[in-house]
């Protein structure tokens, strides 16, 4: 028999790996017309975890291979995450007995003919490995593969392989892309595989088959990922133009990021300044090479940081550290509207920068 288990890392999903995986695993199967094969979403109610497994020890219709995909198995880990002190016992009972009707349908797949082949999948998250249900479908000898997200890290160190991706995918779809566009490309977009694909395709289109898009039509067409955009927001604070910052702030919160995740972007954007000016006060040379081996960092983001520092000619790291903490409280405890906060550190950045 062969049981997989598709499934995120522990702090990130790759849901384009996890489908990607898939579609390996089902490569040559006829999924429309095989009556051997089934697919269920679980996320969404089609089935329950017993009912996917009747289905997997179901015997193949005029002989084959019986196959069976299920989707959202992170359904299942609910039967074994306590909900706390505060719980009826009458829930806890009703907990206890899924969890037990769980365990008793992974126990089942000992039956599972050699030849079957069930693939459980959760693109959307990561499943824990404590709980009991884990515990036994590993014991079982099931596959387990997971996918990180965050396959690398648009604002430091070695995005080679992003670049490598982006080039192959590009490659497939009748582009023609060089390193630079690549490199320009990767830091726009940020570390979803999934986006990185979609924001490909858009490109295709526009620059047309066969063709060598340059920085310039990347820069016209990609869609800036929330790394991305704090480049932008910390180079406007440093020019000093706060209209345009806060307009750059708005955009951002328009497009999803969080208010805390963006002052911990700009905390450590405003620490890579320090960082960099520290490392050419001890005599690194100014240039993207040997300050990029000095700080561990791609040559693009000290590209970028060489000309933040050149916008910051006064950094004062304590005044600016203040600033940073006070916004952290507003946003914490409320005592200021989070857009507001950001927009006044924003303006006293802008200050600081001009000192």
């Amino acid at each position: 028999m062969a049981i997989y288990l598709l499934h995120g890392d522990s702090k990130s999903t790759d849901s384009y790996g996890v489908r990607n995986r898939l579609e390996q695993l089902l490569k040559g199967i006829d999924t429309e017309a095989n009556m051997n094969f089934a697919t269920y979403d679980m996320s969404v109610g089609e089935a329950n975890f017993q009912e996917v497994i009747t289905s997997a020890l179901t015997i193949p219709f005029l002989g084959g291979q019986r196959i069976v995909v299920a989707k959202g198995i992170k359904t299942v880990e609910k039967a074994f995450k306590s909900k706390g002190d505060e719980e009826d016992e009458s829930k806890s009972k009703k907990q206890s007995s899924t969890a037990e009707g769980v365990l008793r349908a992974v126990g089942q797949l000992e039956q599972l003919p050699d030849d079957a082949l069930l693939i459980l999948v959760e693109e959307t998250g990561h499943l824990d490995g404590r709980t009991a249900f884990y515990k036994a479908i590993k014991k079982l000898g099931c596959k387990v593969e997971t996918f990180k997200a965050m396959w690398f890290d648009p604002a430091a160190g070695n995005v080679r392989d992003a670049i490598d991706f982006i080039q192959s995918e590009s490659t497939r779809r009748g582009l023609r892309l060089d390193y630079r566009p690549a490199e320009r490309f990767a830091h726009m977009v940020g570390s979803d595989k999934a986006h990185i694909i979609q924001e490909i395709e858009k490109l295709a289109l526009y620059a047309g088959e066969g063709s060598s898009p340059t920085e310039e039509d990347v820069e016209n067409v990609v869609t800036k990922s929330h790394e991305a955009g704090i480049f932008e927001l910390v180079d406007l604070i440093g020019y000093g133009k706060v209209k345009k910052a806060i307009d750059a702030l708005g955009d951002l919160l328009d497009h999803g990021a969080a208010p805390p995740y963006i002052l911990t972007m700009i905390a450590r954007q405003m620490r890579l300044i320090g960082l960099t000016r520290e490392a050419l006060a001890n005599g690194v040379h100014a240039s993207e090479g040997p300050l990029a081996k000095a700080l561990k960092l791609s040559p693009f983001v000290t590209r970028k940081l060489l000309i933040q520092v050149e916008s910051f000619p006064k950094f004062n790291y304590p005044k600016i550290l203040e600033m940073l903490m006070d916004t952290d409280l507003h946003l914490k405890r409320s005592t200021m509207d989070t857009k507001l906060a950001l927009e006044t550190l924003i303006a006293k950045l802008a200050g600081v920068s001009r000192l």
